[in-house]
């Protein structure tokens, strides 16, 4: 039986989570497997067949800017990029020091540096401290006394949304379609999610009930979005910090307001970063853009995971704590990770282009990167980026919206670039003074 091409693919983009999700070597087969026909040779399908068929399941996804944008965005001229000084980690020490007698945190903008340029950002004995002031659980203006206020109300409401499905009937659930659906997925994830760490594996483990409860509690505070496959993802390494069901569950809701774009059924939030990360591409590295694409790859969607996910699949858990930490400080730039993404790019470019990679050689060689990224090389390239597309004379508008940087009409008249789409958080603003030591030539991008 002949394969139907347009079909298969239409339905491999119909249902990216579940597939992406499912690892990258499932859609490297899936999608040669489609495009071989069954006497094993390719089949000769026109060059755009499959850039079209992205095109229609993810409209809005290709970028077509006009001429003189193109123009602009090319003859943009990029100095050389900088090396990063990176410092010691957040201390119990300073980070008491940041604490006035009442428990507000102070200088807050500094802590925020210290914590984003930090070598292994904040010390492990802090994050369960401080990890609920980054994702909003916690107003650094809070006093010891307003934050176990704050817990004892948080507490009555996380429990009364836990009794609310805990207290529906077998009888009820089966007439409770969503939930029925939602609860089956989330216990398929809990017990496929980081099973081989030491804090998760084993039969009976009470972190897997704990997972479950939360995940299932977040379906009851935020119905409308309920259970997406990847939550279970974000929610790991969260509960190894707090050890706490509320305090885990809190610090979910705080991340998911970041993110729950990612996880929407129209899945604009995620159609909206492949085209941010592919107009950046376009930008900083014009003959890698010209490879994907004559790969059929500008669509970027090889880095799907890496963005619905926040790169938890990528890095082992102490990493990927350290970045995300560094993500959550919105220090730098709104959209931190999506230089991230360019400098991991940047990194392969050569494994990619001098390899000839196609298509689906793109996807596998994206996939096996897993747990073999070197963290801080990654962040202090994707800050050397940001300075050199800062210092650029002449930045495109598309990109200083992206990444929130003013122009100096804007510096002068007081106005931000903020109210752009804002796919990762908005960002707090930086401090000025940034330790960089330039390269000794041109970095070609």
């Amino acid at each position: 039986m002949p394969f139907d091409t347009c079909t298969v693919v239409k339905k491999f983009f119909r249902d990216p989570y579940t597939t992406t999700l499912g690892g990258f070597s499932k859609v490297t087969n899936f999608l040669r497997d489609t495009l071989i026909a069954p006497n094993g040779h390719p089949t000769q399908r026109p060059p755009d067949e499959m850039a079209d068929l992205l095109s229609e399941e993810l409209p809005g996804l290709d970028i077509q800017p006009t001429e003189n944008e193109f123009d602009l965005i090319t003859r943009a001229s990029l100095g050389p990029r900088p090396d990063v000084e990176r410092r010691q980690p957040v201390s119990p020490d300073q980070w008491k020091n940041h604490q006035d007698g009442e428990g507000r945190i102070t200088s807050i903008p500094l802590l925020l540096e210290a914590i984003f340029r930090g070598v292994r950002g904040i010390h492990p004995s802090l994050r369960k401290e401080v990890w609920p002031f980054l994702l909003e659980y916690y107003k650094w203006d809070s006093t010891h006394k307003d934050r176990l206020e704050l817990r004892k109300r948080k507490e009555d409401d996380y429990f009364r949304m836990k009794l609310q499905w805990k207290s529906i009937t077998e009888d009820q659930e089966s007439r409770f379609t969503e939930l029925r659906d939602r609860r089956s997925l989330i216990e398929k994830d809990v017990n496929r999610t980081d099973r081989t760490h030491p804090f998760f594996e084993g039969e009976q483990n009470p972190s897997l009930t704990l997972l479950y409860d939360i995940l299932m509690t977040y379906c009851m505070y935020n119905f409308d979005l309920g259970y997406v496959q990847g939550m279970s993802d974000l929610l790991s390494p969260i509960l190894m910090v707090m050890e706490n069901e509320v305090d885990a569950f809190w610090c979910l809701v705080g991340f998911m307001d970041r993110v729950h774009h990612n996880f929407e059924t129209d899945q604009q939030g995620m159609k909206t970063q492949l085209i941010q990360l592919q107009t950046l591409v376009h930008f900083l590295d014009p003959q890698m853009y010209t490879y994907l694409e004559s790969k059929e790859s500008a669509n970027m969607y090889f880095c799907f995971r890496w963005l619905l996910i926040q790169f938890k699949r990528e890095f082992s858990f102490p990493d990927i704590m350290r970045l995300w930490e560094v993500h959550w400080t919105d220090y730098l730039c709104q959209n931190f990770h999506l230089l991230l993404c360019m400098a991991i790019l940047d990194t392969e470019k050569s494994a990619m282009m001098d390899n000839y990679l196609g298509f689906n050689e793109i996807l596998k060689h994206i996939n096996d990167l897993s747990l073999h990224i070197d963290v801080e090389d990654i962040m202090k390239k994707a800050e050397g980026i940001y300075i050199q597309i800062a210092e650029c004379r002449d930045i495109p508008k598309p990109i200083r919206d992206i990444l929130a940087i003013k122009s100096e009409r804007d510096a002068d008249n007081g106005t931000s670039t903020t109210e752009s789409a804002d796919s990762g958080g908005s960002a707090r603003s930086a401090d000025s003074s940034i330790e960089i030591v330039p390269d000794q030539e041109e970095t070609t991008f």
